[in-house]
């Protein structure tokens, strides 16, 4: 197993993150530091870890328990996307800070008593100060315990986010960041078994590798995995860290587990066949529709669990107001480039929307200035508007309307033909500028 952070020689944790630090083995089952250590104000009571001990003689009673929680992930707090200028990037940021207070409120609707964070709660180590100050202060309006996996951004390293002297100082009672020492007893009846990344490149299954190490169920609690990471079955090659839905699935059924809460993939997706292995998504797109295809979700789990009968329920919540739209499209006259003026004003809500767009035909040199101006405006009006260079290939043709269009006569009309020729040469660059002084032309001319 990959050694936790918390077991790296020679590493002093910061004052006040003895809360994260693992806690010393007492005589009974639960782990309890003896004595307690000092906390500063602000810090919190290690989240309690339990080992297993032998289960009581099978008395023909079983006790029933069930609960209700938030799953969610990759909210990859201080991220930034190339294409967004200052005043969109600050509202995106924004955006994905309140998307976490929708989470709370979730929580309070559906009676969930947690949330966990499977993974990659911040983009980086790097994310500055005044990010981490008020990501807490919405964590801790959300009104119930937050639970908060380190994933592949934000790993439990010595350079770990959550050893800065911001988050130490920031973090509120109701948050606990999870560590790989065992079980963490949420009451009694309800476990969660967190496998969290201590560095960027694990070299095994980190998951399974936390359930087996949980050992066996004999007392029937409801177990919930909590983990991060892709799955054999979605992400292809032979990384040692991929984690095996084949192992997962049969904790599920022998009934070791009753839920894995898993984060990586940013879209919601039910893994295998049973029903209780999830990637929530994240709660806030983070990248275009043809490669995310469900964010912005979070999922409300309901778990019972008597003897051998196990109920679920699990119920996508959307929060995210964003989208990142992918638009590709054949242009092949005036009537093409209405149509996608249309399409493009029908969208709602244009400043919390990014579209990448790919457009391929060929236009006239005239019907392109038309394209041009229109795509003007809507850069104005959306949150970026940016070209899907893969599959963006539009071919300007001069033609005698591009002439015609202009309503210019004398030297301006000779002026007009000369350019003309010039744009349908083979000299790339020179045909480019003999487009662009056209277009300029007629722009001039419609004043």
């Amino acid at each position: 197993m990959t050694a936790s952070l918390f077991d790296l020689p020679e590493f002093e944790p910061l004052p006040g993150m003895e809360s994260l630090g693992p806690a010393r083995p007492a005589p009974v089952t639960r782990l309890v530091s003896e004595p307690e250590p000092e906390v500063e104000p602000g810090a919190r009571p290690a989240a309690e870890a339990v080992e297993r001990t032998p289960a009581p003689p099978d008395d023909g009673r079983s006790t029933a328990h069930s609960v209700t929680f938030v799953h969610t992930a990759d909210w990859q707090i201080g991220m930034t996307r190339h294409y967004l200028d200052a005043e969109a990037a600050h509202s995106y940021a924004a955006a994905r800070r309140e998307a976490i207070t929708r989470i709370g409120a979730v929580a309070r609707e559906t009676g969930a008593e947690f949330i966990v964070v499977s993974g990659d709660v911040f983009d980086d180590h790097r994310v500055a100060d005044r990010t981490i100050r008020q990501t807490m202060d919405v964590l801790a309006a959300c009104g119930v315990p937050v639970y908060l996996l380190p994933g592949n951004h934000d790993t439990a390293d010595p350079a770990s986010v959550y050893r800065s002297r911001a988050f130490v100082d920031a973090c509120p009672a109701n948050v606990t960041v999870l560590s790989a020492d065992g079980v963490v007893r949420v009451r009694e009846g309800i476990e969660l078994v967190p496998a969290p990344w201590a560095h960027k490149h694990p070299l095994t299954d980190l998951v399974n590798k936390q359930i087996e190490r949980a050992g066996g169920n004999e007392h029937g609690v409801i177990r919930i995995v909590v983990g991060h990471g892709g799955v054999d079955t979605i992400v292809p090659g032979d990384d040692p860290a991929l984690i095996s839905v084949d192992a997962l699935e049969r904790a599920v059924e022998s009934g070791l587990v009753d839920y894995v809460a898993l984060g990586d993939r940013h879209s919601v997706t039910d893994v295998g066949g049973g029903g209780r292995i999830w990637y929530s998504g994240a709660h806030e797109v983070t990248n275009f529709d043809h490669i995310e295809a469900e964010p912005g979700h979070v999922l409300a789990v309901t778990l019972r669990r008597a003897g051998d009968r196990r109920d679920i329920e699990v119920t996508p919540h959307r929060v995210g107001e964003w989208s990142f739209r992918s638009i590709s499209r054949d242009i092949a006259g005036a009537d093409d480039v209405e149509a996608l003026r249309a399409e493009l004003e029908a969208i709602a809500d244009k400043t919390r929307v990014v579209v990448q767009l790919g457009l391929v035909g060929s236009l006239t040199i005239a019907e392109n200035a038309v394209l041009e101006e229109m795509l003007e405006q809507f850069r104005d009006r959306f949150a970026a508007l940016v070209p899907w260079t893969k599959n963006d290939d539009l071919t300007v043709v001069g033609a005698e309307s591009d002439i015609e269009s202009l309503g210019v006569a004398g030297y301006a009309a000779e002026a007009a033909h000369e350019l003309l020729g010039i744009a349908d040469s083979s000299d790339d660059e020179s045909a480019q500028a003999a487009r662009d002084a056209l277009a300029l032309l007629r722009r001039l001319a419609s004043r």
